[in-house]
């Protein structure tokens, strides 16, 4: 199964989010109940490295966030492949995606070494015009939400969906575990 820990986006902030996706061919929405930050990709693991990783995310002393969402951005260098929006610098946000890592050490996981990126994934783009995804970072990038209150993480699962949503194919979530954090951050 292929997992990732994230954090769930208040219903506010989602409104915010569904207002802006709209306006670039050939882009494929992320549904609304599957917006989230991803604090760490764990990728495919085995039904025991999820249980030590589950037991290690379970030892995460983390205080609540208060995080903010602006501007916008996507990714890939040669043809865009997916429109974000970013997340306001927050130390304690990279500090527990810090805490994610080592968790998936401590399981004997090898994450991939990529940078981490704070964002909302809008959409995923294939054969997208690039004056299209230009034209939507020019009408976003100013995209600002009042700062919200994260109090818990989850442990996510993605599943190939069998079937093809409006929006295209898509992966099914379900959440494996929650960690709940402790006290104001």
């Amino acid at each position: 199964m292929r997992l990732f820990t994230a954090l769930r986006l208040h219903p506010d902030i989602i409104r915010d989010i569904a207002r802006v996706q709209r306006g670039v061919a050939g882009a494929r929405w992320t549904d609304e109940s599957k917006l989230h930050i991803t604090t760490a990709f764990y990728g495919n693991v085995s039904l025991d490295q999820a249980e030590t990783l589950d037991y290690e995310l379970a030892q995460i002393k983390q205080k609540s966030l208060t995080l903010q969402l602006e501007g916008s951005g996507h990714f890939g260098t040669l043809e865009p492949r997916q429109l974000w929006l970013g997340v306001k610098k927050n130390d304690g946000l990279i500090a527990l995606h810090e805490k994610c890592k080592a968790a998936a050490r401590r399981a004997g996981l090898v994450l991939e070494k990529r940078k981490f990126t704070p964002h909302v994934t809008l959409a995923y783009l294939r054969h997208t015009p690039p004056e299209r995804v230009i034209a939507f970072e020019t009408r976003t990038s100013r995209f600002n939400t009042k700062p919200f209150l994260v109090d818990e993480m989850e442990l996510v699962s993605s599943w190939p969906s069998p079937k093809k949503s409006a929006k295209g194919v898509a992966n099914t979530y379900a959440v494996e575990a929650t960690y709940p954090f402790f006290g104001r951050g």
